[in-house]
């Protein structure tokens, strides 16, 4: 089976990566190899880590990547390392590679092509699967576990925090009256639409929305991006760039918030007038709006509708700042009425 997908805004998040040979970049969320091989093409002399958490991605992805290096001489210097690891690990994994910096790396969030296109993961309602969405399917936990053990409150809490699902209670007192354990997706798909209704707008959208809010709260995804995005800001070296593609509202607010408070100088609350955090701006951000995919790429690759980029850039060593008022001078704060 090929792995290879059509990457999202693969232009735009190479211009941004601002690729340079001899350097250092991570491709954090290497799914089908779409991006990575993007990376290859417009620099092939780069030392490239590509992350997953998923082995079958990982062993094809691989392969596709060596058959592409071996088979472009251009690429002959290209340097390329797979590593089964979720990105909340990565700055761990790379520590025990020897690598002190990186200067770019790449997040492509959310479920990847590879994965929806497997009928067996249990990513979709739309093909009858058991009932799974583990992107790493060597944890225990999976979705099954979560429909079937948890409570009535906990469920519609899922629901509603990570998809905004306005039947997330409703549908969960249904799951919580089946009578045998729900085992498969389409047994899910089918107690939804017991709820919202059969072939229609609202019953599409609330089963995206429970089968996303599921996946998500499965997989960790946002208490372990918003770890790895600190980390992968911290590791970055002087000029070096972070370029994230998020697929839906919560994981673009946790990109803009921690892009928004890296670029600060002083985080302290607005009541306090002298700085006491200490804190140094530590990224440029590129991107004052998330850019969005154009009308070409809309039409060729429709997984791209949802897609936001954003993007910053490391800046240099921090200098010495003195502790002042954050609206001026001591003495000028002083003089305010």
């Amino acid at each position: 089976m090929s792995t290879f997908h059509t990457p999202v805004m693969a232009k735009e998040c190479i211009n941004l990566l601002n690729l340079r040979a001899g350097k250092v970049y991570v491709d954090a969320t290497t799914g089908g190899g779409g991006h990575s091989a993007a990376m290859l093409n417009a620099q092939p002399q780069i030392q490239l880590y590509c992350f997953d958490q998923d082995a079958q991605a990982i062993t094809e992805t691989e392969q596709m990547l060596r058959a592409k290096i071996n088979k472009d001489t251009s690429s002959e210097q290209a340097k390329v390392e797979l590593i089964k690891a979720n990105f909340v690990n990565m700055r761990t994994e790379l520590a025990l590679r020897k690598v002190k910096g990186i200067d770019g790396i790449l997040f492509d969030l959310g479920v990847s092509s590879f994965q929806l296109d497997n009928a067996e993961r249990g990513f979709s309602f739309d093909k009858n699967a058991p009932l799974d969405m583990r992107m790493d399917t060597a944890q225990d936990y999976s979705a099954y576990n979560a429909v079937n053990e948890l409570d009535v409150q906990q469920l519609a809490r899922i629901f509603k925090e990570y998809s905004d699902e306005l039947n997330a209670t409703r549908i969960a007192r249904a799951i919580e009256k089946s009578e045998k354990p729900i085992s498969s997706t389409k047994e899910l798909a089918k107690i939804i639409e017991s709820v919202v209704g059969v072939g229609t707008k609202e019953s599409l959208k609330s089963k995206v929305r429970v089968f996303q809010a599921l996946r998500i709260f499965v997989n960790h995804e946002l208490e372990y991006l918003e770890l790895a995005i600190l980390d992968a800001i911290n590791m970055l070296n002087p000029g070096g760039r972070i370029v994230v593609l998020s697929y839906h509202s919560l994981e673009d607010r946790i990109v803009k918030q921690v892009f928004r408070l890296a670029a600060q100088d002083c985080v302290c609350p607005p009541s306090i007038m002298i700085c006491m955090c200490n804190h140094r701006s530590q990224l440029q951000i590129l991107t004052k709006t998330p850019h969005i995919a154009g009308t070409d790429e809309l039409k060729s690759n429709p997984r791209s509708r949802s897609a936001k980029l954003r993007a910053a850039e490391k800046i240099g060593k921090e200098t010495t700042k003195p502790k002042s008022s954050k609206y001026g001078s001591k003495d000028a704060a002083k003089g305010e009425k």
